[in-house]
């Protein structure tokens, strides 16, 4: 069961390796998410961020 988005941060750009939360809050849709990253770019443009989902 899906119960919402979590906010990422990939540690070695767009290399694959695992990404890792940038907090514990729960986003209810996918858009909240990526609004948050949105925002987030504003400060710190270089940081490679993701939406992920979460499942209970």
């Amino acid at each position: 069961m899906l119960i919402g988005f979590v906010l990422l941060v990939s540690a070695c750009g767009h290399d694959a390796c695992d990404a890792l939360p940038v907090s514990e809050h729960i986003y209810p849709t996918r858009t909240a998410c990526e609004q948050m990253a949105e925002r987030i770019h504003e400060r710190r443009p270089n940081a490679v961020l993701l939406c992920g989902e979460v499942y209970r």
